[in-house]
């Protein structure tokens, strides 16, 4: 079973929210969060706005095989230090773009998830 995602929907100001799940049966909310950790994304995306792949830097605090346990589990991701890389199965982007996120982790130090925010570029005059 790959990573799954969920998108809100488009906003012309504030572009889509993303919630990139790892681990399996998570009910968005339900999850008890214990700590957030900030981390600046790559993402691929398609024409009409699905993910497809994330890459990010993993916070120090969190390069342990625990943290790592649903991300890189079941063939999810891949981890090479320090970078972490993500796929969408069956989903291939075609614009590439850097985008702050924030990793989700539980009560047992793993990372359960990660919120993506992708805001559209204002067009200069």
């Amino acid at each position: 079973m790959g990573i799954r995602v969920e998108r809100a929907e488009f906003d012309p100001v504030h572009g889509y929210l993303y919630y990139v799940i790892f681990k399996p049966n998570l009910e968005i909310g339900i999850e008890n969060v214990k700590m957030v950790a900030g981390v600046e994304a790559t993402v691929s995306m398609t024409e009409n706005g699905d993910l497809a792949e994330v890459t990010f830097v993993l916070p120090k605090q969190l390069r342990n095989p625990q943290a790592l346990a649903f991300v890189c589990g079941e063939g999810q991701g891949s981890y090479a230090e320090p970078q972490v890389h993500a796929a969408v199965e069956g989903i291939k982007g075609d614009t590439v773009v850097n985008v702050p996120g924030r990793l989700d982790v539980d009560m047992a130090g793993r990372i359960v998830g990660m919120e993506l925010q992708w805001e559209p570029v204002a067009a200069s005059n």
